[in-house]
Parts: structure tokens; sequence; C-alpha cells
């Protein structure tokens, strides 16, 4: 994905009703714990605690540029998707969550994530899908 297409679902996300930041509570409230989430990793970004297991961890792409999504567990990580520093850019300028951010870009299949996410976190790639059937699909929302 490159910047302007970043900057159009940032924009798609500001326009739903309560703005960006009510993706949280409103769409993944129920999956996610309220605590803050530990450092996996000297890259974590941004994390959430998932009430079920795990946590999801964004990190800086310590390999490369950009950003990396992994679903942790005591058992162990898995990488989930990658996407470019144009992600972590546009999130800054449009004062969203990259999290949120990256999780409506795998929804709307702009960023591929092998189906990773809809396998092992099934119920979060429901509420990145409702996400963005309200915020980017024309017909729905």
């Amino acid at each position: 994905m490159n910047k302007e297409d970043w900057d159009k679902l940032a924009d798609q996300l500001a326009a739903l009703p309560g703005g960006a930041v009510a993706a949280l509570p409103d769409f993944f409230g129920n999956l996610v714990s309220d605590e803050l989430a530990p450092i996996t990793s000297d890259w974590d970004y941004d994390g959430w605690v998932l009430k079920d297991e795990g946590m999801l961890s964004l990190r800086l792409n310590d390999a490369v540029d950009g950003m990396r999504l992994f679903y942790v567990t005591e058992e162990g990580e898995l990488g989930i998707a990658r996407a470019g520093n144009e992600l972590l850019q546009v999130a800054r300028e449009k004062n969203v969550s990259a999290l949120i951010l990256l999780l409506v870009a795998i929804a709307t299949g702009q960023v591929d994530d092998g189906r990773r996410l809809k396998v092992e976190l099934p119920k979060i790639d429901a509420a990145a899908k409702d996400l963005m059937l309200m915020t980017v699909c024309r017909l729905c929302g």
C-alpha cells in the first residue's frame, strides 16, 4: 500500500460515528482487555492484551523498514502481517491507531496476512471486517 491508500483508510476511519477513537471500544472492546500490554520485544510499538488469550503486538520491523503485526502467546509468537513505513507515518499524521489501521487494511484485502488473522484470531478478524464495512464499504457504511 502507498501513502495515499493509508490516507484514504485513515480518513474513512475518521468518518466513523465518534471518530477513529471509537473504533477500539465499539468494535474490539469486548475482545480486548483494559490492561496495558506488556513489552514482548525491543521493537514493540503498540499492543492489545486479548481477553481470550495472548496479545496482538504491532512492532517496528527490525530487519527492514515498516511495521509487523504479531500474535503473541505463552507458546510463542506468530507473524500475522507486514506493512511499510507509510502506515506509521499516516497513523501519526491523522491521529489514528496504527494497529486499527492495519487491521482494517487486512480486512479490506489491501494487506495480505495469508489468512493468519482469520485462523488464529477469528473474533478479531470478524471485528475488523465489521469495522471495515462501517467505514470503507460504500454500500453499507
